[in-house]
């Protein structure tokens, strides 16, 4: 079943008959009558009933033109949306919690301004588990942080997050993981890869924290 062919169909049937539609359509009468007759040898039964100069709809060619109407509705939508043009649909976005609420309100709000039709869903996680909702085709793109090692996978630097280590204002400088004065640490959750930037510090300079409190959100 041919769009071309349910589009010659719906204007026969608003244009009241085979020779208002040729006219319409800028086609021979002979051309828009091989199309219905086509149209109905692939569904199997008659569409339309001659009423002398006119062409009425029959049961099955009314249930036909709501389908019809659908299908060529949809046809229509697609195009505009693959047209060249603003931004518009939904954009899957995956970010760490971190960058979420540190580096996207700012963006999205100008997004959400300079594209109103472009809604944004956001879902938040680890960068593995980010990388695998990406991979899956479940979101279209994802904030993480480096490295990114799948080659099924094309990687943009967006911005270079400094990582600090905060400690009490009494406590004395911090050079190295020995010049800490206690061992416990507040830090993300086991997949954030900024926790496993200070265990691997930690690791290096041969200090192992007896406690790691966990938080899931940047304070």
């Amino acid at each position: 079943m041919e769009l071309a062919d349910l589009s010659v169909f719906r204007t026969v049937v608003t244009a009241g008959g085979v020779t208002r539609a040729a006219e319409q359509l800028h086609r021979v009468q002979s051309n828009v009558t091989t199309r219905v007759r086509k149209l109905e040898e692939e569904v199997g039964v008659r569409l339309f009933v001659r009423e002398g100069k006119r062409m009425q709809l029959t049961a099955p060619g009314k249930v036909l033109l709501g389908y019809a109407e659908r299908i060529l509705s949809l046809a229509q939508e697609a195009r505009e949306a693959l047209a060249e043009g603003p931004p518009r649909g939904v954009l899957r976005l995956g970010a760490m919690e971190s960058t979420a609420a540190v580096r996207l309100p700012l963006p999205l709000s100008r997004l959400h301004r300079q594209f109103p039709q472009l809604a944004v869903e956001l879902r938040t996680g680890d960068p593995q588990t980010l990388l695998a909702l990406l991979v899956a085709g479940d979101i279209d793109a994802a904030l993480v942080a480096e490295p990114v090692s799948d080659a099924r996978l094309q990687t943009l630097p967006i911005y270079d997050e400094e990582l600090v280590l905060v400690t009490s204002a009494s406590h004395p400088p911090v050079d190295k993981p020995r010049d800490l004065q206690t061992t416990t640490l507040l830090a993300f959750h086991p997949g954030c890869p900024h926790r496993l930037r200070l265990e691997q510090w930690c690791a290096r300079g041969r200090m192992a924290p007896q406690r790691t409190v966990e938080s899931s959100t940047p304070r």
